[in-house]
């Protein structure tokens, strides 16, 4: 069972770094070019995609996952509490 996942584990690596070295462009390959860098991959099935995966490209601002901005409350806002004083009923403003 164990060789089974190795070996799914192996090709599944090979070809996601295969697909991955096919679709990027020369812009942003590091090192090799990608027909040596395809070459490597094909070649050494689990390692040359691992190879590709850690060395082969170049990681841009793009590939970073959005960051998530922590959500304030209103009391947090300096608008908003500059407002506060414009939008507080005034008790004599009922009478009018």
């Amino acid at each position: 069972m164990a060789r089974v996942l190795f070996v799914l584990a192996a090709i599944g690596v090979t070809v996601y770094a295969a697909i991955d070295c096919l679709q990027s462009s020369d812009d942003d390959i590091r090192t090799l070019p990608k027909p040596l860098w395809l070459l490597l991959i094909v070649a050494l099935p689990l390692l040359g995609g691992m190879i590709w995966i850690l060395f082969g490209r170049q990681s841009s601002p793009g590939n970073q996952p959005p960051r998530r901005l922590r959500s304030t409350g209103p009391d947090d806002d300096p608008d908003f509490l500059r407002n506060l004083d414009v939008r507080k009923p005034r008790p004599d403003d009922k009478d009018k």
